[in-house]
């Protein structure tokens, strides 16, 4: 626990940059901006009553904090994490460091989750009070806890594509965003229920307050789980788990030579 913990220090200390620190702040500023264009540029409060508001703010919520927020602010720290180390030269050396890999992966996971968690959280109370609408501690709790596995999740998807395309990582990160977790998860077949929208999208329906029509939807049927919201916080973990241990996986049995180090 004390390499865990030295890692995680030294991986947030060197993340503390000019850079990286706007980008937190832009991440944690983007659901809010969103949430009051919204609110001043939309006419929907007027047209619809408060069940369907409560929806459609649900709906809009979700998909900025949870998906965008998170999704954009983890893929900074968790994609590059084996290439930065490529590209400093400095794998070689933690290479031959007794389970030196394992930690430093790990670290990097942890300020992964913390560095989207943060930006996420601090959006979605500043978002919940600018929407205007009750229910808002139900709101802020279920964005919340949406919020911390969705970071857990994509940063340790994030971490194993990274493992696998250190070259690209950020690129293939994107791709697999694109085309496996919005294109495969909204699929109505069974390879949906491998992704981690399709979890996130159960629990969304689970926890936020929803107008039952809008729940009583065929889509909704096709593209969320059945049984309870414990049990798909434990397909979430366990996905995550499985996702990390693969990272680990690669990166110690996959050979990066001093020219992939010079090509990263």
């Amino acid at each position: 626990m004390n390499s865990l913990r030295a890692v995680f220090v030294y991986e947030w200390k060197r993340s503390l940059t000019v850079g990286r620190i706007a980008w937190w702040f832009a991440m944690a500023a983007f659901p809010v901006l969103m949430t009051i264009l919204i609110r001043t540029l939309g006419d929907f409060e007027n047209q619809n009553d408060i069940a369907a508001q409560k929806s459609i703010w649900s709906v809009t919520l979700y998909a900025l904090i949870p998906g965008v927020c998170v999704a954009l602010s983890v893929l900074l720290t968790a994609a590059p994490a084996i290439a930065s180390e490529l590209e400093q030269r400095s794998w070689a050396y933690l290479a031959t460091r007794p389970n030196g890999i394992f930690w430093l992966l790990l670290g990097k996971f942890l300020v992964s989750v913390t560095w989207g968690t943060t930006a996420a959280w601090l959006g979605t109370v500043c978002s919940v009070g600018v929407c205007g609408m009750d229910e808002q501690l139900r709101m802020l709790v279920s964005l919340s806890a949406l919020s911390l596995l969705s970071a857990i999740a994509y940063s340790a998807v994030y971490l194993l594509v990274g493992a696998v395309f250190p070259k690209r990582a950020m690129v293939f990160c994107m791709m697999y965003t694109v085309l496996v977790e919005l294109v495969f998860g909204s699929i109505p077949a069974v390879i949906n229920r491998i992704t981690v929208q399709f979890r996130l999208r159960t629990l969304f329906v689970n926890w936020m307050p929803l107008d039952e029509r809008m729940k009583s939807e065929s889509v909704f049927q096709y593209v969320m789980a059945e049984g309870s919201s414990l049990m798909q916080c434990f397909w979430l973990i366990a996905l995550s788990s499985l996702f990390l241990v693969a990272a680990i996986v690669v990166a110690h049995r996959k050979e990066f030579t001093s020219a992939t180090e010079g090509d990263v």
